[in-house]
């Protein structure tokens, strides 16, 4: 038996012995998980998988699921669905002021309209999803911590893939009001055209590690620390999901005409960085402010308006991937 069979057949024997509980969305992917995930279900437990259920009805329910799991000792989680769903399960185990659930381990099964964080982790399809499932590596994640106010609170929300304030904020407000049926690339480029047509950047300050980077007007302030998002934007190809840095994006308030005819379709092969409207920083901790209320959203869920504050919590989360993270 080569190494290879061996570590398999390990594997293999290992996850026979272990509680599988599955997160799953099935409105995500515009209900297209409803039709996929039932014969998925099935193929796990027909090799081996001992999988228990639970199903979401709406906003919020994943992270209740997943903290009752949490609490009642789940150590092996299944998130089935979107980048949405996937942010909720993360506010469900990863308790405020800590670094991490060390017991948790997350899988993920993509089945949403975007797929960014998939995309980042290198996860192809939900079948080469089962794949890893069974044979992936545990790779230790960072996420991100964003403190805000909301209605004279303190809140805290986390995210595994990408924030940001303004335009992106703006567009992922219109998908969620949307029926997301035309889904991924089409249906994100539709949403960003249809909101740079009514869209206007607001001013803002960025500090990244204490340092004033900007202070003025501005369409976009991205927060990655995975690579992609909108539906296979190449917004950050050089992002981390194990330096323990947000890479930051800045984008200035440019004429609609720029952001449609040389910005938009240089994003999606990662071309846009060179613009000279597009500024980059890397930093631990992030804070924007504005005199005027910003929208941001997280993993595409819209929590709540400036200002922010951003921090990096290196290695908090434990989840396996094809091959260790970058």
């Amino acid at each position: 038996m080569d190494a290879t069979t061996e570590r398999r057949a390990q594997s293999k024997h290992e996850r026979n012995d272990r509680e599988w509980h599955a997160i799953v969305n099935p409105a995500s992917g515009g209900g297209r998980t409803r039709k996929i995930w039932p014969p998925l279900a099935e193929l796990l437990r027909s090799n081996g998988f001992r999988l228990h259920q639970h199903e979401t009805s709406g906003v919020g329910d994943a992270t209740e699921i997943a903290q009752r799991l949490v609490n009642d000792g789940a150590s092996d989680i299944v998130v089935v669905g979107g980048d949405g769903t996937l942010n909720e399960v993360i506010n469900g185990i990863v308790a405020d002021d800590d670094v991490g659930t060390a017991d948790v381990i997350l899988s993920l099964i993509p089945c949403g309209t975007g797929k960014d964080f998939a995309r980042s982790l290198g996860i192809r399809s939900p079948e080469h999803a089962l794949d890893v499932l069974a044979n992936g590596v545990i790779s230790s994640l960072d996420i991100g911590s964003i403190c805000y106010q909301r209605e004279h609170e303190a809140e805290r929300r986390y995210f595994v893939n990408v924030a940001d304030v303004g335009l992106g904020a703006e567009t992922a407000a219109w998908m969620n009001r949307s029926s997301k049926r035309l889904g991924g690339f089409l249906g994100y480029l539709v949403a960003a055209t249809r909101t740079i047509i009514v869209f206007s950047g607001k001013p803002a300050e960025v500090q990244v590690d204490g340092v004033t980077v900007h202070d003025g007007p501005a369409g976009m302030v991205v927060l990655a620390n995975g690579r992609f998002f909108a539906g296979g934007m190449r917004i950050a190809p050089h992002a981390s999901l194990i330096d323990g840095l947000i890479d930051v994006l800045i984008l200035d308030d440019v004429p609609k005409y720029t952001l449609l005819g040389s910005l938009l379709p240089k994003v999606y092969r990662g071309k846009h960085l060179e613009h000279p409207a597009v500024h980059q920083y890397q930093g631990s901790r992030i804070e924007i402010s504005s005199p005027e209320s910003m929208p941001f959203e997280v993993d595409g869920e819209q929590p709540g308006f400036t200002d922010i504050e951003v921090c990096m919590r290196r290695g908090a989360l434990k989840m396996r991937t094809p091959a260790p993270a970058e």
